[in-house]
């Protein structure tokens, strides 16, 4: 059941926008966010070694799909605080029995996917810097904050990718019905507690900054 599980979810990957130096990731925190000055004050958020857990590696190579959200607003900092702006991507981490790779995809981030031989390789496409194109306009005081989490897929997540894998297996399942679909919803929904593992969540943020214009 678990190989069927994994060989269903063979979809998955994009960028969020703007990736720079990956040597910037090597940091003592797993998550950190500074402000650009040179360009804009837009943010550069780092992702340090979120993946670098035993049991996460262990998770995804038994077949179990993992998704990293990742949020970044910008406040301006008022009596009651501003929302001014934010962003979101979630890229999600499978490993295919079939080639022994891994795959992922970033949500938004198109239909084009990235492989990896290697958990090590994953660690290295995740655990990046990330330039973003957002930046404060006008006058004010400012920050950003991000979160991230790293979580199990839903019923209703692989139920998507079941929907994806009906156009893009052919001709590696034969017959009519998907993989998935030989699982079954409450077989689906058992190996998701079975395999399910604690949600991770960290969080970071800037110190206020000043514009003047």
């Amino acid at each position: 059941m678990r190989f069927a599980l994994a060989l269903a979810l063979l979809a998955i990957t994009g960028a969020p926008p703007g990736r720079v130096s990956t040597a910037s990731a090597q940091q003592a925190r797993p998550l950190t966010v500074r402000v650009d000055t040179a360009r804009g004050y837009r943010p550069i958020i780092v992702i340090g070694d979120i993946l670098a857990d035993r049991e996460l590696e262990q998770a995804v190579n038994s077949g179990l799909p993992l998704r990293v959200r990742t949020r970044v607003e910008l406040w301006k900092d008022r009596f009651f605080d501003q929302l001014v702006d934010s962003t979101s991507w979630s890229s999600i981490i499978v490993h295919e029995p079939i080639s022994e790779q891994f795959i992922i995809r970033s949500v938004p981030g198109g239909n084009a996917t990235r492989r990896a031989a290697t958990y090590a390789e994953v660690r290295r496409a995740v655990e990046s810097a990330y330039l973003l194109g957002m930046q404060p306009r006008g006058d004010g005081q400012f920050y950003y904050t991000v979160s991230l989490q790293i979580e199990t897929l839903d019923v209703s997540d692989l139920e998507e990718l079941e929907r994806w894998l009906q156009g893009q297996l052919q001709p590696a399942v034969s017959g009519e019905r998907s993989v998935t679909g030989a699982i079954g919803e409450g077989a689906k929904r058992l190996m998701l507690r079975l395999l399910d593992l604690p949600e991770r969540r960290w969080d970071a943020r800037t110190p206020r900054f000043r514009i003047s214009q």
